[in-house]
């Protein structure tokens, strides 16, 4: 692993360390907030400490908090942080309660995944407290609001007998943009990815270049939610259908030991042809 994404690894593992240390301040009371995985804290602290490879990083640091709601009721929020939180990724925080009913509960999804998407437009900093005081007061706004408010805002119950969908095809998208330096669009790419269900990588700096592959559906979905981005150059190099399997097993972000943003050509020539694809040193960058 390059020096600088070993850098932003413990950058991130750092602030999540001092997040909980203040979480544990607030939430002290017995039960309040409680280690899915005491031993986490440990292997994070070792891996500071010791200057570890990131490799060692073996499990996320997840709490499960309990938030005191009126007439002694109480709801419970789980929290896990992904290794790059909260610097290139954001948090999973989940909430499930009989409290709201079902129509409540997929409209606090929803204004939860707002939150999150607002926070992205922010200074990468921890927030978690803000996001559970937020929770609390909306939950408490929710249970106060008539169920009917929110009846018409279900999805509709899809017809049955529908026939099969027709199969999907393996694709793989390659794309080339003047520079990817933007903290908010890193993260971006790095959720879309991962919520489209795509493989592959992006490497940040300048250039930049983006690889995912996928069912073609959720490939095409991917490019136009990006491109709506502001980009000063962005466009797509080559397109590769009707594969037959995945080169990458996740997608990522790749640094490979840029300096001053930009990037480490040899290192990046290699890691293409590790994957099976040197090919595209030639369409990238016209190297033979």
């Amino acid at each position: 692993m390059a020096e600088e994404e070993l850098q932003t690894y413990r950058r991130c593992i750092g602030k999540q360390l001092e997040e909980l240390e203040l979480m544990s301040s607030i939430y002290c009371a017995s039960g309040e907030l409680e280690m899915l995985d005491a031993g986490v804290v440990a292997d994070f602290n070792e891996f500071l400490e010791e200057y570890k490879p990131a490799a060692n990083l073996r499990s996320h640091l997840e709490y499960m908090v309990k938030l005191s709601l009126p007439a002694k009721q109480s709801v419970e929020v789980r929290v896990e942080l992904p290794h790059l939180y909260p610097l290139l990724e954001q948090a999973r925080v989940s909430v499930h309660t009989p409290l709201l009913g079902k129509a409540k509960e997929q409209r606090l999804k929803i204004d939860l995944e707002l939150f999150q998407s607002e926070r992205r437009e922010e200074e990468p900093e921890p927030y978690i407290y803000q996001l559970l005081s937020w929770l609390q007061e909306h939950i408490e706004d929710l249970m106060k609001r008539p169920a009917s408010e929110f009846q018409s805002e279900q999805p509709a119950q899809e017809p049955q007998d529908l026939p099969p969908p027709a199969a999907s095809h393996l694709e793989r998208m390659w794309i080339y943009s003047h520079h990817i330096k933007s903290t908010a669009k890193r993260q971006e790419l790095i959720r879309q990815a991962r919520q489209l269900q795509l493989t592959g990588f992006s490497r940040p700096g300048k250039p930049g270049i983006i690889c995912v592959e996928g069912d073609s559906e959720n490939v095409q979905e991917f490019w136009r939610t990006i491109k709506a981005l502001r980009w000063q150059k962005i466009s797509v190099v080559r397109t590769e259908p009707r594969q037959r399997k995945r080169g990458f097993e996740d997608f990522s972000e790749q640094l490979f030991n840029a300096e001053e943003g930009v990037m480490n050509m040899g290192q990046f020539i290699r890691f293409l042809e590790a994957h099976g694809f040197g090919y595209m040193k030639s369409e990238l960058f016209g190297l033979a």
